[in-house]
Order: structure tokens, then sequence, then C-alpha cells
């Protein structure tokens, strides 16, 4: 990263956009891009591309930013894909086809997802039901052998064992459903710009170089909230993972929030425990990367029972390499890059909550620091 890296902003779910620009503002009072000229500009580059048709009502987030002395501009990326799948014919069959395999591969990985979690869940239920004070966090370490000890010993043991390892081994296959999955849908977009030809076609290269112009020009990116799946189809369509790398090394701010703040990780994952039936934690798609290293779940007091230690240790192992962050309305994570790693601090108006291994939940209330960044979550 340059000495003038920009900073990742992280948030929950603010319910109004007003809300959404006020948050996004005050950890931002001003531009910090090492360009003079980008930083005089002010330019906040809007990506509505999660809204999908709405993108373009957009006018409600531009005028709060204006008033707040920025100019507002919209990369307009769930229409620059529209433009291309209007123009070229054999793409759009392409992208249909793809679309549908997508689709395929969810159900399949779908119905093992929720096979799995339904067993874990059914065999804690049994070892509540059976064992003295039986432990999540134990069941799910891998520590289900038995401790040295007498031939003869209580009863108890054996089945705990036996819930132990059937816990264990159904969040292995879990982890490695997420692997094929994760790998399967970066084979199926290689596949499409490979097949569509995409990199040689001048409309998509007018297209793109329109999208990088506005990124690498702008001060600040903010994504609302929306689709995941939407606003990741446009990143992926023209490439843009490495620019918005590129942007942030000059000097660009990102804020995002709900969708916006998953679409920047790794991974999404997403959960709707009100649905019916019940939706499990599962990977909807791979993020763009801009974050490693933290699994964001916004939403977090409506969607993840933080006050479960089984819960957050489950969560806390399915995930296990990287960091398991809740964010809620007012909660704000700003990273910074910073020798390679991510400095971060909680600098919302709503404490930031981190997922411990041991199954409880650490606060970082606004103002503090990040020491779980850097250090095990206990």
């Amino acid at each position: 990263m340059a000495s003038t890296p920009g900073r990742v902003l992280l948030n929950g779910n603010a319910e109004t956009l007003d809300r959404f620009v006020d948050l996004a503002l005050r950890a931002l009072p001003e531009p910090v891009h090492r360009d003079a000229r980008v930083r005089a500009r002010a330019e906040v580059c809007v990506c509505t591309g999660a809204w999908g048709d709405g993108e373009r009502n957009d006018a409600p987030v531009r005028h709060a930013f204006a008033a707040k002395g920025w100019s507002p501009l919209n990369l307009e990326l769930y229409t620059s894909v529209q433009q291309v799948l209007e123009r070229r014919h054999m793409v759009r069959t392409l992208y249909e086809e793809h679309t549908a395999v997508w689709w395929e591969l969810w159900h399949t990985y779908i119905a093992e997802n929720d096979a799995r979690v339904a067993g874990i869940r059914d065999a804690w239920r049994r070892a509540q039901e059976h064992l003295d004070e039986p432990s999540m966090v134990r069941f799910l370490s891998g520590r289900a052998e038995r401790p040295p000890g007498p031939r003869t010993r209580p009863v108890a043991q054996i089945l705990e064992t036996a819930y132990g390892q059937r816990i264990h081994g159904a969040l292995a296959a879990l982890s490695a459903a997420d692997r094929r999955r994760s790998l399967a849908l970066y084979d199926l977009w290689s596949h499409f710009h490979v097949a569509a030809g995409l990199e040689f076609d001048p409309l998509w290269h007018d297209l793109r170089q329109t999208l990088v112009e506005r990124l690498l020009s702008a001060s600040l990116v903010a994504l609302p909230g929306g689709s995941p799946s939407r606003l990741l189809v446009g990143f992926r369509f023209f490439r843009l993972e490495g620019v918005l790398t590129e942007a942030l090394r000059r000097g660009t701010c990102f804020f995002g929030t709900s969708a916006g703040a998953m679409a920047l990780g790794r991974r999404v994952v997403v959960f709707h425990d009100k649905s019916e039936p019940r939706s499990e934690f599962q990977l909807l798609e791979n993020g763009v990367g801009l974050v490693e290293g933290l699994q964001v779940f916004p939403h977090c007091t409506d969607r993840v029972q933080t006050q479960d230690p089984a819960n957050l240790a489950y969560l806390n192992a399915r995930f296990s390499d990287r960091l398991c962050v809740g964010l809620n309305a007012g909660s704000v994570l700003e990273l910074r890059p910073d020798g390679g790693q991510w400095i971060g601090q909680s600098v919302g108006d709503e404490a930031v909550v981190v997922f411990g291994r041991e199954g409880r939940s650490h606060r970082v209330e606004p103002g503090a620091m990040m020491p779980a960044l850097v250090e095990d979550v206990p």
C-alpha cells in the first residue's frame, strides 16, 4: 500500500439514506486521497448497483452528499451490464446459461448445507438432554476422543465422545462444502468471460474504462444496501476487483452498508432466520476481496443470536479462517491498511461486536480500537 492509502468503513444496516450519509461523513469528514486534484473535487462515487433496475433512483442519496459539500456521481454499474446484454445477443445467451447453472449450484449446495446444519442442531439438542453441561466449544474443537483414564469410567463419556464426533464431522463437511462452492463460483465466472470473449469486445472495453475512471477519480466510493448478488455481478462482469484495490491504494475510501459491506469481503454469508422454512447460514457468493480476514454479519442483533454461546462458537468454528464481526444500524468499523494488516476502530454510534472462539461476544464501543484484528479473541 502507498503511504496514504484510503480507509474501508463497514456499517451494518443504516436504516435511512440520511443516516447512511451521516455515518459515512462523520468518520470521513474530508477527502484523504493522495492526489491533490482528486481531493479538491471531493467526488463521491455512489454505487447503487445492488438496487438493480432502480439503480438510477439515487437522487436522495446524491442530494444528501451534495448538501455536505461533496460532488456525487453514480457509478452506473448495473446499467452498464444491461447495456452489454441488450446489445450483444450472444453474451446475453451465455449469461442466461451461466445464471441457470448458478441457481443449480445454489440449490445443490443449500440442500447439503441445511442437512449438515440440521445434523449439528439435532446432536446438540440431544447432548443437552442427555449430558450434564455439554460444551459446544469442546465438540467443535476436534477434541472428540476420550481423555486418558481407566477403562471403567462414567458411561456418559462414551455418549459425549459420540456427539462430539458427529458435530465435528458435520462442521468439517460444512467447511468443505463452502470451499467447493467458492471454487465452483470462481470457475463459473472465469468460464463465462472466456466463452463470451468480453475482453475482446470494444463495447465492454469502453464501458469498463468509464467505470475504472469513475472509481479511480473518486475520493469516496459509497455502497448502500440492496442485493449483494446484483452488486457482485457488476464487479465480476467488468473485472473490477483489482481496480477497487488500486483505488484504495491511491487513497480512495470505501463506505459500505449491509450488502455493500458484505460484498467488500472475501465471502458473502447470508442468513434469514425469519424465513419459512428457516434459512441457515450459507455462502451466497464470493466477495470482491478488498477486505481479507473478516466475515461481516450485518443486521447482527436481528439475525445472529449473540447471547447464545453455542451459536457464537459454531460461527467462529465454521468460519475459523477469518474474524467474525457483527454490525448493527449504528455500527461502523473503520479499517486502515498498515504494514500488511488492518488497524481497526469502532467509529459509529453503536458498538461493533466480535465473536470469540469460546462462544463469547466482545463489544468494541465507539471510539475504541479493535485489538481483535491482531490478537485472538478468547
